[in-house]
């Protein structure tokens, strides 16, 4: 095992929010950092990387430019740099393409030193002696490094989250939508498909799989349905107030309201993320519509309130269990694939869960607690700090994934290390109050 000279800070993990602090200290010699990734490069979404579709916030919500709008490594420099600049003023439109978005990232990526892909991150421990953290990593060859960080930075992301009717031993098909891309031309093969979700995702697979549904497959017994147990197939909040609450300004305000509420709040906030854009809705009922002239079946069909209960194999096709949540009646129905868009969650490495208790204090749910700074309170009185990217939402509010967060949270980190307020961070970020009026 090789031992690499000590570092300022280790972040384990590069997806966009890790990227982008990256980004931000590669400006700043004095603050000395290296960035691991399992992935031999830079990928975002691998599986959901499709033909139209784009993010669902504005171009300005790239790795850099709400903390520092004239760095280098800006949506917009990216754009010029690849003679994109025009065509994108004619695009007319504020949401990048996902796929370029993925592109601009691995470019972004490859600038970055301190960036090392195909390094996967095995073990983290605390030396309490030399006061610092220890970080174990292999290459995909095999070849171990350790090394000597005084700070962290952890950005794991979430993984696809399949519920169990979802497991099943099956020949037919059943995946999460994170694969939907990888296996498009599979499904194309398969006469009944039923996608299960009624988020962003869900609605994109309806359709792509739309799309290529023609009326000569429909006449032959080829099928869509799209399942949710929601009470139906509902827009995300896109109003311009209701946007608001992925400001800084609300994620402040979510910390002055005491943590056992926190959970009960966010529960209730789903549609504020979890909805469908209203395009794409919009596309989807104008394919109905016209393929549905003369009475003519549009070969999909959607089904709310309906719960999944349970998915068994028989003779090789899938046939699902599921009952009406209002109406409380039960039904079945066959398929050849399933596609469950059924969200992602935190999975946390067994070394961050071994952490929680010795070096990380943790609330009465298990979870770490991640303060208003973003970093992980201990329970050891160590020196060092351990930086959470995207904690789950209880922690900080809706806003934690947002992209549009992520610069100021970087912005946020990187004057902790610096040990000066270099970025300036947002005074006033929303027109509305979210706490108490002071007159």
């Amino acid at each position: 095992m090789k031992d690499i000279p000590a570092v300022d800070i280790v972040g384990v993990g590069i997806g966009p929010f890790n990227l982008g602090l990256a980004a931000l200290l590669a400006a700043h010699t004095e603050v000395r950092g290296i960035f691991l990734e399992r992935k031999t490069e830079f990928r975002w979404h691998e599986g959901l990387l499709l033909p139209g579709t784009t993010l669902q916030v504005p171009f300005l919500a790239d790795l850099v430019t709400m903390a520092d709008p004239t760095h280098p490594l800006s949506y917009l420099n990216y754009l010029h740099q690849h003679d994109r600049l025009y065509p994108f003023y004619y695009y007319d439109n504020f949401q990048v393409p996902r796929r370029e978005y993925d592109h601009y990232c691995r470019w972004a990526s490859q600038q970055l030193a301190a960036c090392h892909f195909g390094e996967e991150v095995c073990d983290v421990r605390y030396d309490a002696s030399a006061g610092r953290f220890l970080i174990e990593s292999q290459s995909l060859s095999g070849f171990k490094r350790q090394y000597h960080s005084q700070h962290l930075a952890v950005g794991v992301g979430t993984t696809p989250l399949l519920p169990r009717w979802a497991q099943v031993k099956s020949a037919a098909p059943i995946m999460h939508s994170a694969e939907f891309g990888k296996r498009q031309a599979q499904l194309a093969q398969c006469q009944q498909v039923t996608v299960i979700g009624s988020g962003q995702s869900a609605a994109e697979c309806v359709l792509a799989l739309f799309n290529e549904l023609t009326p000569e497959r429909v006449a032959a017994g080829a099928s869509i349905r799209w399942i949710t147990r929601s009470p139906g197939f509902h827009p995300m909040e896109y109003s311009k107030l209701g946007q608001e609450c992925f400001t800084p300004a609300y994620m402040e305000y979510f910390h002055s309201i005491p943590r056992e509420r926190r959970r009960d709040i966010v529960a209730g906030q789903g549609l504020l993320y979890k909805g469908i854009s209203f395009s794409t809705i919009g596309d989807i009922f104008d394919l109905i519509y016209e393929r549905s002239i003369g009475g003519a079946d549009p070969g999909l069909t959607l089904l709310s309130n309906c719960e999944i209960e349970q998915v068994e194999d028989i003779d090789g096709r899938l046939r699902m269990t599921y009952r009406h949540r209002e109406l409380g009646q039960s039904s079945t129905l066959e398929a050849d694939a399933i596609v469950a868009a059924t969200g992602y969650g935190h999975a946390w490495p067994q070394w961050f869960e071994r952490l929680k208790g010795s070096v990380l204090a943790t609330d009465e749910q298990g979870d770490c607690i991640v303060q208003e700074d973003f970093t992980a309170r201990r329970c050891d009185d160590g020196a060092g700090q351990v930086f959470i990217q995207n904690a789950e939402i209880f922690q900080h509010g809706v806003g934690s994934p947002d992209l549009g967060i992520a610069p100021v949270r970087n912005a946020t980190i990187a004057n902790q290390l610096l040990g000066r307020p270099h970025y300036r961070l947002p005074k006033r970020s929303a027109f509305q109050r979210y706490g108490m009026h002071e007159a």
